[in-house]
């Protein structure tokens, strides 16, 4: 069955493929950060993704956080610039609707139509799943079936379709790889520190043993810190508290990415030729020369 899916989509999508010849700078803004839209600087970005809508086990959307006149704020001052904006689904502890959604093929369908219409409404580019996680082999394999639907139903309207995903990934199959269009390297929470260098190139590479391109990989940035009891602070906070340097990653026990640490990523990602970098999230940073934005623009090319 997976078979005849991939054969009968990959003709479908040969007529379209997003491509991207300068490295992507794509950034989520939550909902509950709408308040800095007047003053995120797009002009830095190529992409934004809204986070987020979720799904419900019928396929319909609960949009109750993406509110028609927030969506057309942003995507007014992006477009305006020649920065695309995407919505995502789902999120952590917010994916709760994808096993049961999946799991019904007239749901998956359901969901599939409603949200090819939410994103052609609001004058998106495209949508990005993150479902954490999967867990048993049929939703697995049901996340695959939506993925490739979705890609069925996105690739009229040259609509992107991107997700988010973990460095060890098992739950996106090799074979669907290709329905894809980006992936979005989540390359932090991983203990303590929770996001050094080599686990960020670990990531990287166990996507491309995947069969990933690395065109497709866009290498997650952290703009917040852990602590070793996992309590998160924003960079914003830890810089205005710790007066931190530009070359420091730690202070007052958090591990975080400094500037010089993200400019490190962001060279490795764009000379490696990877399709570029993903933030999580633009509320965090700070202004001034300790921006981390700004850290990410001075090593492209």
């Amino acid at each position: 069955m997976m078979k005849r899916f991939l054969l009968a989509y990959a003709v479908l999508m040969a007529g379209w493929l997003p491509v991207d010849a300068a490295p992507a700078v794509t950034g989520y803004l939550p909902h509950y950060r709408v308040g800095i839209i007047d003053k995120l600087p797009v002009e830095k970005l190529t992409d934004v993704i809204f986070f987020s809508i979720t799904p419900k086990a019928d396929g319909s959307l609960n949009t109750k956080n993406a509110k028609p006149e927030v969506l057309r704020k942003l995507t007014a001052r992006a477009h305006a610039k020649q920065v695309r904006v995407h919505i995502c689904v789902g999120g952590w502890g917010l994916s709760g609707g994808f096993a049961p959604m999946t799991a019904n093929p007239k749901a998956r369908a359901a969901f599939v139509q409603q949200l090819t219409a939410f994103v052609r409404q609001h004058r998106l580019q495209g949508a990005d799943i993150d479902w954490e996680h999967p867990k048993t082999a049929a939703e697995i394999a049901n996340y695959q079936k939506l993925l490739i639907e979705l890609k069925r139903a996105f690739v009229p309207h040259q609509l992107w379709l991107t997700v988010a995903a973990a460095g060890w990934g098992q739950h996106l199959k090799r074979e669907t790889i290709q329905f894809i269009d980006r992936i979005h390297v989540m390359a932090y929470d991983q203990g303590t520190p929770h996001a050094p260098f080599a686990g960020a190139m670990k990531d990287l590479h166990y996507w491309e043993a995947q069969g990933a391109p690395k065109a497709k990989l866009l290498l997650g940035l952290p703009f917040y810190g852990r602590n070793a009891q996992n309590t998160a602070r924003t960079y914003g906070e830890l810089v205005a508290q710790f007066k931190t340097k530009p070359d420091a990653d730690v202070a007052g026990g958090f591990h975080f990415n400094g500037p010089a640490t993200i400019r490190r990523k962001t060279i490795h990602a764009v000379r490696g030729g990877y399709g570029g970098v993903m933030i999580w999230e633009l509320g965090q940073d700070t202004a001034g020369k300790a921006s981390l934005l700004d850290a990410v623009r001075a090593a492209l090319p």
